[in-house]
């Protein structure tokens, strides 16, 4: 079990709530969502007895039923939406929009970044990272992480699939960059070192990642 506190929203009797919950991250999103409308006493049919169904959202996308929550990035601190879907349900004021605010840990910013910073592949191949959060992983688009959504797309370079989809993000804050495992499933290595989960780990040129079975040196000549 990989237990994480995150914040729960939803819509009760056309209200807005935010709880505070533990799940596991390695449950399928459908067995989690069982699991809230359980306890959190919400209703299994609507006024007129029909079944009411129940998605999962996360940075602004649905997450698929068979999907774990660790594979589609949710981590320590997340802000999940549990949506009632059925028309009648959404009619009572069981629906709640599916807003979500921009963390870490999501979509790479829209700030462009001031200096010039890329990742190179041993082949060669380069990786310009152009905003101040830059989202590494493996585009996956039946689980809401598209090409475009990956600051570097390393599915081309990963042919045995072992990227996460979200799997690390690289920031530019005050001068300096550091990187994060997103809760990969094969972590992060900086020159060899296995970063912490999650922390944010300094990055300078030269360093070389890995991430899965890709590698790629970080270049940021000053």
């Amino acid at each position: 079990m990989l237990p994480a506190n995150v914040t729960l929203q939803y819509m009760r009797e056309g209200t807005k709530q935010n709880v505070r919950v533990k799940l596991s991250l390695d449950a399928t999103v459908r067995q989690v969502i069982a699991d809230l409308v359980r306890d959190l006493g919400l209703p299994s049919t609507d006024s007129d007895g029909e079944p009411c169904t129940y998605e999962l959202t996360y940075q602004r996308q649905t997450l698929s039923d068979e999907a774990r929550l660790f594979e589609v990035g949710v981590q320590e601190n997340a802000i999940l939406q549990l949506v009632a879907v059925n028309p009648n349900a959404t009619r009572s004021g069981m629906a709640l929009s599916a807003n979500v605010l921009s963390r870490l840990g999501g979509k790479g910013s829209n700030e462009p970044l001031p200096i010039r910073a890329e990742l190179l592949s041993r082949t060669g191949r380069a990786f310009p990272l152009r905003h101040t959060r830059a989202l590494l992983g493996r585009a996956d688009p039946a689980l809401g992480y598209p090409p475009e959504a990956l600051d570097a797309d390393l599915t081309p370079l990963d042919p045995e699939r072992t990227v996460s989809r979200p799997h690390a993000l690289i920031v530019y804050s005050d001068g300096r960059f550091t990187i994060r495992d997103l809760y990969s499933q094969r972590g992060v290595l900086v020159n060899g070192v296995r970063i912490p989960v999650n922390g944010a780990y300094p990055l300078d040129d030269g360093d070389w990642l890995q991430l899965g079975e890709v590698e790629l040196q970080f270049r940021c000549p000053r």
